[in-house]
């Protein structure tokens, strides 16, 4: 039964084809994405399929984000750190007009979802649904 586990395991000498059946409209969606990209079908589905069996399952990192002010070139630098002390530069050379747009986004996209989660009051915070259930 071991042997039988070992070459399940085995990886194929060469290549392999891999093949699926979209709908239509994902056809279309793919080979529009594919002629943006300057790429073909095959290549651009490889790519995914790479990218997601190297990769580990979680994609999230803790960390937090910092914006760096340059008083030489009046402009800001995006970086984020995270806890591990690693410092990723996000984008440079921001001006303080795209920073206060990108404010403004982001409050009105967390207060949009306030509204959807029905949080009305600043200070509350998610409660799970089961904690408030009627037990009836």
């Amino acid at each position: 039964m071991e042997n039988k586990i070992k070459e399940v395991v085995r990886e194929p000498k060469g290549y392999v084809s891999v093949s699926t059946k979209l709908p239509l409209r994902e056809a279309i969606t793919l080979k529009l994405i594919c002629n943006k990209n300057k790429t073909v079908p095959s290549e651009y589905i490889r790519e995914l399929i790479q990218k997601n069996v190297n990769s580990p399952k979680n994609n999230f990192l803790s960390g937090k984000n910092k914006i760096i002010y340059d008083r030489i070139n009046n402009s800001f630098s995006w970086f984020v750190q995270i806890d591990s002390g690693d410092e990723t530069k996000v984008l440079s050379n921001l001006s303080q007009d795209f920073l206060k747009n990108i404010q403004n986004e982001i409050q009105d996209a967390i207060k949009e979802r306030n509204q959807w989660v029905h949080q009305t009051k600043e200070n509350s915070v998610d409660i799970p649904k089961e904690l408030v259930r009627s037990k009836t």
